[in-house]
């Protein structure tokens, strides 16, 4: 189905209806069927086709739960209306039309700006000063925090920024560590946690190479100076940064809150990679995200690491796929998750 067909059947179904909010279970509660993990979809990738569209890929692909990007430049959710009941209002009545909820409420791009850097790098979200431009991320990120209360989402995900992303090397003679980064971030985000506590949604933090907590080392670090504050793991740019995507998902226990799934591809080459979507995330060698089932990881076993670990969450699939069309893509990954996810409760060893 493309993007016009998507358009065309949103536009023919009606606005009615509303979806109650199930803030305390939407994200961790098993499926009525019993299965322990539930699959889900990041609506990121379908922004092109507006929200009503996505929700109804989203729906059609089968998945009933969803992390909705709030992020000004997908323009998924009006930022202007962040915080206006009336939206919340909408988003909720087109969830209901569909029968898809919200578990998850995000921001990676606005958000950032409150720890930066503050350069211009970031001026394609925000030009002015460093001030101007951390005030601008507090605001973006008290109100997505407000959005996702207004939904009904459970959690909402947040990509603070890092103040200073040098401090991860050593440097001879120097007491600065990327501890300082940590308690920064511990700082700035106390009045967002404050305002997450009141409205009743879990704050989550998703390691990536321009946040501090960015591996598995950082995230804990992070974890352990910060009460109330858990985790979404993407095992995909966890390896990115030479990591163990198996071993990067085990031994969080509660404060796993969410998992995102797609695939890796490194490069060993040594001249640059051809073809779309190649990147890279720091010194290493170039990376590029695909679909589940095209890249490296070891998908059966990173599951069986987690039902091993006994998690009860949502498994967002993340299409970032440059190869493939972007509902192929979702599709191929959502179909292999569900060879390996459990539909219901295992008996067991029954011999």
């Amino acid at each position: 189905m493309g993007a016009a067909t998507v358009r065309g059947s949103v536009a023919a179904a009606g606005e009615s209806g509303s979806l109650a909010g199930r803030r305390a279970s939407v994200a961790a509660a098993p499926s009525a069927g019993g299965a322990p993990i539930r699959l889900g979809l990041c609506l990121a990738a379908l922004a092109p086709v507006g929200l009503a569209g996505a929700l109804r890929v989203a729906r059609e692909a089968g998945v009933a739960v969803v992390d909705l990007p709030a992020d000004s430049g997908f323009a998924l959710v009006d930022p202007g209306r962040w915080a206006d009941p009336a939206l919340h209002r909408e988003v909720r009545a087109r969830c209901a039309e569909v029968g898809v909820e919200v578990g998850c409420v995000s921001n990676s791009r606005d958000t950032q700006l409150l720890l930066g850097p503050h350069g211009p790098h970031t001026d394609p979200v925000f030009v002015g000063t460093a001030e101007a431009k951390r005030d601008y991320g507090l605001r973006a990120a008290l109100d997505t925090v407000r959005l996702a209360a207004g939904v009904g989402a459970s959690q909402v995900r947040l990509m603070l920024g890092v103040p200073d992303l040098a401090r991860w090397l050593s440097w001879s003679g120097s007491d600065v560590s990327w501890q300082d980064n940590v308690d920064a971030w511990a700082l700035a985000a106390r009045p967002i946690l404050d305002l997450a506590g009141e409205l009743g949604v879990r704050v989550v933090v998703e390691p990536h190479p321009k946040q501090v907590a960015y591996d598995p080392a950082s995230a804990r670090a992070l974890l352990s100076a910060v009460s109330g504050v858990h985790l979404c793991l993407d095992p995909a740019n966890v390896a990115a940064t030479g990591h163990d995507p198996v071993a990067a998902v085990r031994g969080w226990g509660d404060r796993l809150a969410a998992v995102h799934a797609k695939d890796l591809q490194r490069w060993s080459g040594a001249e640059a990679p051809r073809g779309a979507g190649w990147s890279r995330y720091g010194p290493g060698p170039a990376i590029r995200f695909r679909a589940l089932g095209a890249g490296d990881l070891p998908w059966p076993a990173i599951v069986a690491a987690l039902l091993d670990d006994d998690y009860r969450g949502v498994i967002y699939v993340e299409h970032e796929d440059a190869l493939l069309p972007t509902e192929q893509g979702i599709t191929t990954s959502l179909a292999r998750l569900r060879t390996l996810v459990p539909t219901g409760v295992a008996p067991g060893r029954t011999w």
